[in-house]
This record gives C-alpha cells, sequence and structure tokens, in this order.
C-alpha cells in the first residue's frame, strides 16, 4: 500500500479574534496557490489515490479539495483520527492503515506534529523513532508493506517548486 500523508497548505497565524474557533482558520491566498501549484504537480507525477482523507478542520478540507479538483484525486471524506493528538491515536492510525484491505493508496491530510509522528510510527514502529518534518503544503509518500515497516519514498516540500534547477 501507498500512503500518502499531507499537511494542510499555509494558513492564516492564530487569531483568536478573527477565529474564536482554531478548527475555522482558513487558507491563505497565497497558500492555496501555491499547493494548487503542487497538486498540479502530483497529478502528473502519480497516479489517483483509492481514498482521499482529512481533517475536518478548515485549511485541512480546503487542502484536500485541493488535491482533488487539481491532481484529480478522490472527493475528500472526513476522518476523524487525524483531528486528535496523543500516542494512542497515532498508534490507532497505524494499525488502521494495516486493516485497509484491498485499497491500494491512500491519502491524509492533517496537521503537525501529527503527521511527523504517525510517519515515524510507520517507518520505525515508535512516534519518536525518527523526526520527519513537513512544512505547510508538503506531502510524504511511504510505501507500507503488509505487516512490516514503511519505506520513505520521498518527501515533497512546495519550496522545491519554486525553486529552479540548476
Amino acid at each position: 500500500m501507498q500512503i500518502y500523508l499531507v499537511r494542510h497548505a499555509r494558513a492564516f497565524e492564530r487569531d483568536a479574534a478573527a477565529w474564536p474557533d482554531d478548527s475555522k482558520r482558513p487558507l491563505t491566498h497565497g497558500g492555496r496557490e501555491r499547493f494548487r501549484r503542487l497538486a498540479r504537480h502530483l497529478g502528473r507525477m502519480v497516479p489517483p489515490v483509492d481514498l482521499l482523507e482529512s481533517s475536518r478542520f478548515t485549511r485541512a478540507w480546503q487542502t484536500a479539495q485541493i488535491l482533488h479538483a487539481a491532481a484529480g484525486w478522490p472527493a475528500p471524506v472526513r476522518h476523524e483520527g487525524l483531528e486528535e493528538e496523543g500516542e494512542e491515536r497515532i498508534e490507532s492510525l497505524a494499525r488502521g492503515l494495516q486493516l485497509m484491505r484491498g485499497i491500494d493508496s491512500v491519502a491524509w491530510v492533517g496537521h503537525e506534529p501529527q503527521l511527523g509522528r504517525l510517519a515515524s510510527q510507520l517507518l520505525c514502529g515508535r512516534p519518536d523513532g525518527v523526526r520527519v518534518l513537513f512544512r505547510k503544503g508538503a506531502v510524504a509518500r511511504l510505501t507500507l508493506p503488509e505487516g512490516g515497516d514503511a519505506a520513505l519514498d520521498w518527501l515533497l516540500n512546495p519550496r522545491l517548486l519554486r525553486r529552479p534547477v540548476s
């Protein structure tokens, strides 16, 4: 199975006056545009995933909708587990992936530090075993064999698409 871990694109800074409920904080215009470019690139680079799940937080949901529109991935479905933190939640998410029989690829859109800790759990069996840094709008692809530790195929940072290739 291939799993794509996606951190939401750049959102507005926390502001209790503007968004008393932080889960409602949206992406910035620039964050949407930069991630749209990355999503189009993903659409050319990899086939659409079988399942796209996302946190319901506005910034993650908007990021998932961009993947749907610009990369041709399926419409997002809410995954409550991507909204919760804690070591038990990380282990539960990792176990859940092992139970997804018949699915070749899944994408999860969420938040830091949860995604980095989940990647570590999948790679070495511990949420604190290796540090995987997900910048805003970053996408990692991991290959998850049945019953074994995952392998990191790549980690794409949106900044890479802005730099000229020499």
